[in-house]
């Protein structure tokens, strides 16, 4: 039976961590190597996002942990998400501070040449992965996911994790009704040695952008199926009913049968009632946008692409809105904020109508006038969009530039905060990427 263990944790307490850190090799008998492979999860950072990624702490913990452990190599890995430049995500999440400070390497994937291979023997979107080939070296993996409620899968956990890990040009490919599959493909290519979840806070209301709710668990175990299996069971799911844990358990990468799984749980932490988490539907998240859903891909409903990438679109502007109502910003942030009307007092909403697949129904007249198809397949009887969002599936900052600016609400891509440093990590990324190509070994051996 895989093992996994539980500990009430009520906030991010670093020595409490790293306790609970060691107690868990020592108890699921991990096998100590000198480098350590550290996946945390940073989609991306910014003053207003500080719940969407692994809390530094967390890591902290884990990072002397491991040190204490024999890993004296340790190399953090990540490659975040939502046209977020990697760098401008390392350095605003506090990663950048804290690697330094632990003597922790970083690898950033989105500059990193992809110069080894892993094989997926039962890929069903991918029968391989590019990765760069340090990261094939030996070494234990270490796996270190923010909890959060997600709109395409339920839960994003350890089996999520690895999205970070697939190469940005092959990201996007099977992202849709098959994006469970896609899960799958790179756990079983890449699966960890320990994974550690942090949910002292858990993000709700989109996972990109989200809300934190004080749950207080840290949860520990060797297998990430069993980990999201507890976790999604203490949050009120049923771990049989999510579609990459269950597709996982069939593969053979472990149970989400909880009879099956030893459960350490001195605190005796209870699970929340069923559906007290679940995600709400997504003409209940925003009052001035009504989402119109019609048939796509012969049925297969594209909840892991351009249907939840709505989702998380709409929690992103909400989130957003909200911060920027209660925030307090200096004379020259505000005067620039006012030049691109993007202060709170200047927002104008309008009724906003969201289309995606081939809808056949009535759609309102104060929403025909403005309405935005989202996807490929996108038709509507009797009607024009005022945009068509090309792609399958249409990511999720296309979308919410799009929502934003025909909705009338602020935008958070238009952030002058966050704006200048954004762009500097941009530049430095692109030239890094592309010195990194020139510079490799394959490349002068030619």
């Amino acid at each position: 039976m895989e093992k996994v263990l539980v500990k009430r944790l009520d906030g991010y307490d670093t020595d409490a961590i790293q306790g609970f850190v060691s107690n868990a090799t020592k108890v699921l008998d991990t096998r100590p190597k000198p480098r350590a492979f550290i996946k945390p999860n940073l989609v991306q950072a910014t003053r207003y996002a500080e719940h969407a990624y692994t809390h530094p702490e967390v890591l902290r913990g884990t990072f002397r942990a491991l040190r204490r452990f024999g890993a004296a190599d340790r190399v953090l890995f990540e490659d975040c998400g939502l046209m977020v430049p990697m760098r401008y995500a390392y350095r605003k999440s506090g990663y950048a501070r804290l690697c330094h400070e632990e003597g922790v390497h970083f690898l950033n994937l989105s500059e990193a040449v992809h110069d080894a291979t892993i094989k997926v023997q039962h890929g069903q979107i991918h029968e391989e992965l590019p990765i760069p080939s340090i990261l094939a070296k030996d070494g234990i993996r270490v796996f270190v996911p923010k909890l959060k409620i997600h709109a395409q899968t339920d839960i994003s956990g350890a089996v999520k994790l690895l999205i970070g890990l697939i190469k940005r040009s092959l990201r996007l490919e099977g992202h849709h009704y098959d994006l469970d599959r896609k899960i799958v493909d790179a756990l079983e290519a890449y699966p960890p040695d320990l994974v550690i979840i942090d949910g002292i806070t858990l993000g709700r209301n989109g996972a990109g952008c989200p809300d934190p709710y004080p749950l207080g668990l840290l949860i520990a175990s060797h297998n990430a199926v069993a980990a999201d299996a507890v976790a999604a069971h203490l949050v009120g799911f049923d771990p049989a009913k999510i579609d990459h844990l269950r597709f996982a358990a069939e593969r053979g990468l472990g149970p989400v049968d909880l009879t099956k799984i030893e459960l350490i749980n001195p605190d005796r932490v209870q699970p929340a009632r069923p559906g007290q988490y679940k995600e709400r539907k997504i003409n209940g998240l925003n009052p001035h946008i009504r989402y119109f859903e019609g048939d796509v891909h012969d049925g297969k409903r594209c909840r892991g692409g351009c249907i939840g990438f709505v989702a998380e679109s709409i929690h992103y502007l909400n989130h957003y809105h909200n911060w920027r109502k209660n925030e307090k910003v200096n004379f020259a942030a505000g005067a620039l904020f006012w030049l691109l009307g993007q202060l709170p007092s200047q927002e104008r909403p309008r009724k906003l109508g969201v289309v995606v697949g081939d809808y056949k129904g009535d759609i309102p007249d104060e929403y025909r006038s403005n309405l935005v198809f989202v996807g490929d397949c996108t038709s509507a009887k009797d009607v024009k969009p005022r945009v068509h969002l090309k792609g399958c599936p249409v990511y999720m900052a296309r979308q919410t530039f799009e929502f934003a600016r025909h909705s009338g609400q602020l935008n958070p891509y238009l952030d002058v905060i966050e704006g200048l440093p954004f762009i500097r990590a941009f530049l430095e990324e692109k030239f890094m990427k592309a010195w990194n190509i020139l510079t490799h070994p394959l490349r002068r051996n030619r």
